[in-house]
């Protein structure tokens, strides 16, 4: 009866305080910049109408290599298409500004993860 009493003891003691880390990891000034971010790039109409091109772009694409093949011209100009579209999207300077601190938080949660589990 001991050991069941310690092991939800031990349980809830390791719940607390992983909730206590995630509550302390999603106030970090990097991590709150993100959400920030994240919200003004999905409220931003020019930034959904980029990406929404180049969702269709990338449809094209592999319509175009089911239907015609890889090496086909029809999908070597949807693939252009496609590459104009990620490209238009990704210098939009929201995205730039995300993906820039997007890499600050992954640094974060890489050296987490490191800490944790490279023993």
């Amino acid at each position: 009866m001991n050991i069941i009493w310690y092991d939800i003891r031990m349980n809830q003691i390791l719940l607390n305080k992983t909730l206590k880390f995630k509550e302390n990891l999603e106030s970090l000034p990097e991590i709150k910049e993100l959400e920030r971010l994240n919200k003004l790039l999905n409220e931003s109409d020019e930034v959904m109408t980029l990406a929404y091109k180049k969702d269709i772009a990338s449809t094209k694409y592999e319509d175009a290599i089911r239907y015609f093949g890889k090496n086909s011209k029809e999908a070597e100009n949807a693939q252009k298409e496609l590459h104009k579209a990620k490209l238009e999207l990704d210098k939009h300077e929201l995205v730039v500004e995300y993906n820039k601190q997007y890499k600050v938080v992954r640094q974060i949660y890489d050296r987490i993860n490191k800490e944790l589990f490279d023993l």
